[in-house]
């Protein structure tokens, strides 16, 4: 989606060709900006969303535990976003030669930091909603969360720079190294330049999403399935128990899916 909007938007005078790279790099961080917080939001409502409607997540819990359903989502969604941030970052030199850009390729160190930048702020993105989907057990707050993100990192675009660091949702215009130095109003020829990188910020992006990910699977993804397995004393082979364990075992389990691979205690 970002490059077919880059693609609808490219340069076609001659002036502006010499500096189609330069605008290229510049704009894909805004409209990642548009675009990214909202489909972080429905990549991670549609990966938890599957086992909210179909009830499925305490039955998984039987067979697994809490934290490692958890990272097997993340690990489900980080493919797709390095699929995505590839595929965007590969693209952009497709660009260049279907509409015959004369301004040299970027370096390679530039084309690796962009995709860097774009990966670790949309694993950011990702993991807090991610979080908040699975915590709140409803996919509707993080597409909010998602939709609200994207007018706060496109609205901190136009704000004095400061702001854009307290915006997460908009990390990618601040790491950006493409920046417009001049513009002139009259032939409308813009003049970029280009910063060092954001070192700093990328470090903070990362540590960001690295703290999102563990407070899910450290601190609040609990160990084990059944609550109440441990202390039936389950045996290797099903035997005839007692009336009274067999009361309290379906008094315990809200469902019957919880209860079906519970070895009852022998007989005594």
């Amino acid at each position: 989606m970002a490059l077919l909007w880059c693609q609808s938007a490219a340069p076609t005078g001659a002036d502006e060709l010499a500096s189609a790279y330069s605008a290229l790099f510049y704009s894909l961080p805004i409209i990642n900006t548009i675009l990214m917080p909202l489909a972080m939001a429905i990549l991670a409502s549609r990966l938890w969303d599957v086992e909210v409607k179909g009830c499925t997540s305490k039955l998984l819990y039987t067979l697994q535990s809490r934290r490692s359903l958890f990272a097997a989502k993340a690990a489900l969604g980080l493919a797709e976003i390095f699929l995505i941030v590839t595929l965007e970052t590969a693209g952009a030199p497709l660009i260049g030669h279907l509409q015959h850009y004369t301004q040299p390729y970027p370096a390679a160190g530039q084309a690796a930091y962009l995709w860097g930048c774009t990966f670790a702020v949309d694993c950011m993105i990702f993991f807090s909603e991610l979080l908040l989907t699975v915590l709140l057990a409803n996919p509707l707050p993080a597409l909010c969360v998602g939709i609200l993100g994207t007018l706060l990192g496109l609205f901190s675009a136009f704000m004095p720079a400061w702001v854009g660091y307290f915006v997460p949702w908009g990390y990618f215009i601040p790491l950006n190294t493409y920046r417009i130095a001049d513009w002139d109003q009259a032939s409308k020829v813009v003049t970029y330049m280009i910063v060092p990188f954001q070192w700093p910020l990328l470090v903070a992006t990362v540590v960001l999403a690295g703290i999102l990910f563990f407070c899910r699977v450290v601190c609040h993804a609990e160990q084990g399935g059944v609550t109440h397995a441990a202390a039936l004393y389950p045996c290797r082979k099903p035997q005839t128990a007692r009336f009274a364990h067999l009361v309290y075992v379906f008094y315990s389990a809200h469902h019957f899916r919880r209860v079906r691979n519970l070895q009852l205690p022998a007989k005594p």
